[in-house]
């Protein structure tokens, strides 16, 4: 309320421009336009850019240099590792600096990173090296300094924010692979990875325009009555809500990485020819997008736990019927099931981390959580396949992975009432033209 009135405005004047898109004036709410240029970032960031293009290299670089496949996929493990160790030190730097400026310089230098992979030699080390220093060039472009400067402007349509932006991933990632593999084949290798260079710093205007920090329009006096509340990042490591919501997603990202890696491999297993299983993986992925925005949508509306107990249940349910045999018969809902789970992870963890620990540490506690998420998914790869290896089957795998959504669940019904729920009295406001010119002329990068 305190935002609202020292912008001048009314409670449901502050309310118009989250709710309806457009403010009172008129003019495009600034939390809107933060969550398109957010998608259009994410789309083509490091996310989506280093991640899943790095496999349409692999066959060039190997016929280039006669590098072995498990000699360059080891670099795919580099990316993985510097995506660990990335987000929790973004999280820790947009606690201190303005993510909007981070993003904006983080963009040049990570454009000039994936430009240079022109200059490739022989030397695998090099390319190691690369891969190592790529994801630090872009350490601004992760997605938890979207997801903050997205956070800010939004309370009641919270979950609706996050699930439109958290899609940039997945545009990103059905749009790229395809247009590398077009350049490698027209153009060659090298000039694909100059070409991704310039689409990345393609996105620096759209950035510049688009994303908004929202200004202070309070007092110092009153912004501390209004973060008293707040946590800080000791208070988080030490509550019981931190551990739940930790261990909640570690599991979530065992099951995840096992799906998208192994699902394939499960559905030929049962029967289901290699045409088949690729279409029925595809579904899949269509079903992650509405995952995406659909949980967005119901975070606003229903309790968090209740959305992620009854997905994950789901993706339980389904993760049993491959152990039983019915992959083959029950497909097409099983991987639907699993789509719907995996697209509502990120929603989810964006929009629980602020309800119980506050925004003030966001990215530091979102950095720690994802961190702990990767970890978990880079272990689920290996271990299911082994399994599978020593078993014959992927059925003993497939029955811890069901057990472990039904602890999963479990977890997700012990958090408590929110701490710092949506509240009609603290909506984003519209800020004055005058107080965005100002929040721009002092963070102009």
């Amino acid at each position: 309320m305190v935002a609202a009135r020292s912008a001048g405005m009314t409670m449901g004047d502050a309310e118009a421009g989250e709710l309806r898109f457009r403010g009172p004036s008129g003019r495009v709410y600034p939390g809107w336009k933060t969550v398109i240029g957010s998608t259009v970032g994410l789309a083509f960031g490091p996310s989506a850019m280093v991640v899943f293009c790095f496999g349409v290299f692999a066959q060039p670089l190997a016929q280039t240099f006669g590098w072995s496949n498990p000699a360059i996929f080891f670099g795919a493990t580099i990316i993985a590792i510097m995506n660990v160790l990335m987000t929790p030190l973004q999280g820790f730097l947009i606690s201190r600096i303005s993510p909007r400026r981070l993003i904006l310089l983080s963009i040049s230098f990570f454009a000039a990173g994936m430009a240079s992979m022109y200059f490739l030699t022989g030397d695998i080390w090099r390319f190691y090296l690369a891969w190592v220093l790529i994801p630090i060039c872009g350490i601004g472009l992760w997605p938890v300094g979207y997801v903050k400067l997205v956070g800010d402007w939004f309370d009641r349509r919270l979950g609706l924010a996050f699930g439109i932006t958290n899609t940039g991933v997945g545009i990103g990632a059905a749009l790229l692979p395809a247009l590398v593999g077009w350049l490698v084949s027209a153009y060659g290798w090298r000039e694909a990875y100059v070409a991704l260079g310039v689409v990345a710093l393609c996105v620096w205007p759209v950035a510049f325009y688009l994303l908004n920090e929202r200004p202070e329009t309070a007092s110092a006096t009153e912004r501390k009555v209004a973060v008293g509340d707040e946590m800080t990042l000791k208070d988080a490591c030490l509550s019981r809500t931190f551990w739940i919501i930790t261990a909640a997603f570690a599991l979530l990202g065992f099951f995840s990485s096992a799906a998208l890696a192994h699902q394939i491999k499960i559905l030929i297993d049962s029967g289901l020819t290699l045409r088949t299983a690729t279409l029925i993986q595809s579904a899949m992925g269509a079903a992650l997008i509405v995952g995406r925005i659909g949980t967005g949508w119901l975070l606003d509306w229903l309790k968090a736990s209740y959305v992620m107990a009854t997905f994950v249940l789901g993706a339980g349910f389904a993760a049993a019927l491959y152990a039983l045999g019915l992959g083959g018969q029950l497909a097409l809902p099983c991987a639907l099931l699993f789509g719907l789970v995996i697209g509502a992870e990120f929603d989810a963890l964006s929009y629980i981390v602020p309800r119980y620990h506050g925004r003030r540490i966001f990215g530091q506690v979102y950095g720690i959580v994802y961190a702990v998420f990767q970890l978990a998914s880079a272990a689920s790869v290996f271990a299911i396949g082994a399994v599978r290896e020593h078993y014959g089957s992927y059925a003993p795998a497939l029955w811890a992975l069901a057990l472990a959504m039904a602890a999963c669940a479990a977890l997700f019904l012990l958090l408590g009432p929110y701490r710092f729920a949506p509240s009609r009295l603290d909506d984003a406001a519209e800020p004055s033209p005058t107080l965005l010119a100002d929040a721009r002329l002092t963070d102009p990068v």
